[in-house]
């Protein structure tokens, strides 16, 4: 019998994704959050120059604190849906909490480039003057210089894509633990959180593009809130896999590579091999 694909597994915890006009208000949905948080942020840059820090926290951090508050009492959310949606319970979790989650954290990735300085297009938002509202680069030298962070986020993030439809990527492991598994092969021997960094060199790499260092901040902000996510997530992960998560925790670093293992990191992210 041929293995499910990741996304056949997760569609499975999922059937109301698998009809074309649920599936559509779905997605409708969620475009609306997140220009709707795309306005909000708008709105409150253009009032004051750190309106745009003050933004980005309210919604980075307002998907931090939920994931938070789901890892550190994820047997109760487990035993609260499963009693009241049996068999749809892991579909209800995913509409109530990540069907507004996720647009909101990627309005959080894309916010820097709406404090985009005066190049190629008119600014988006009018930000007051001030030294950190600035152009950072030169005129030509931030969009190149941005892509290639960009281009590297991607790359980190690109070994872990596999894994990324899976339970355990959708955090849908808090309903079904059963069908979790810990990964610690690929990108995994050397980070235990590749779509997260992945994830932040793209944010700071908009932030590039934008051209200043107001921008800049704002992107690190989204970078930074997935630290107080990790130690959550992973009290979660050790109550679940026991033994086997804290030797691997105490073994390969959330985010950075160890010294010794930049070379390896570096030629699986480029080159797809490991060794």
């Amino acid at each position: 019998m041929k293995d499910k694909t990741e996304t056949e597994n997760f569609l499975e915890y999922l059937p109301a994704l698998q009809i074309w006009y649920k599936a559509l208000l779905t997605y409708i949905f969620q475009i609306i959050i997140f220009i709707s948080s795309i306005i909000f942020f708008w709105w409150i840059s253009s009032q004051i120059y750190y309106g745009a820090l003050i933004g980005q926290f309210i919604i980075a951090f307002s998907g931090t604190l939920t994931y938070i508050f789901m890892a550190n009492n994820a047997e109760k959310i487990r035993e609260k849906y499963i009693g009241k949606y049996d068999d749809l319970a892991g579909q209800a979790f995913w509409y109530h909490c990540h069907l507004y989650i996720i647009p909101l954290q990627s309005a959080s990735l894309y916010l820097p480039l709406l404090l985009k300085t005066d190049y190629f297009l008119p600014s988006l938002i009018n930000l007051p003057s001030h030294f950190i509202t600035d152009s950072l680069f030169l005129v030509y030298a931030a969009i190149p210089l941005g892509i290639i962070f960009i281009t590297l986020g991607i790359l980190i993030i690109n070994p872990s894509v596999i894994y990324a439809k899976n339970v355990v990527g959708n955090r849908l492991h808090l309903i079904c633990p059963e069908k979790s598994k810990l990964i610690t092969n690929g990108i995994y021997r050397y980070i235990r959180n590749p779509q997260y960094l992945g994830r932040g060199v793209i944010a700071v790499g908009f932030g590039v593009i934008a051209n200043n260092l107001l921008a800049i901040c704002v992107g690190l902000i989204h970078f930074l809130s997935f630290w107080i996510i990790i130690p959550a997530e992973d009290k979660e992960l050790e109550r679940r896999f026991g033994d086997e998560f804290e030797s691997y925790r105490k073994k390969v670093p959330a985010l950075i590579p160890k010294y010794g293992n930049w070379k390896r990191f570096l030629r699986l992210t480029f080159f797809r091999k490991e060794n």
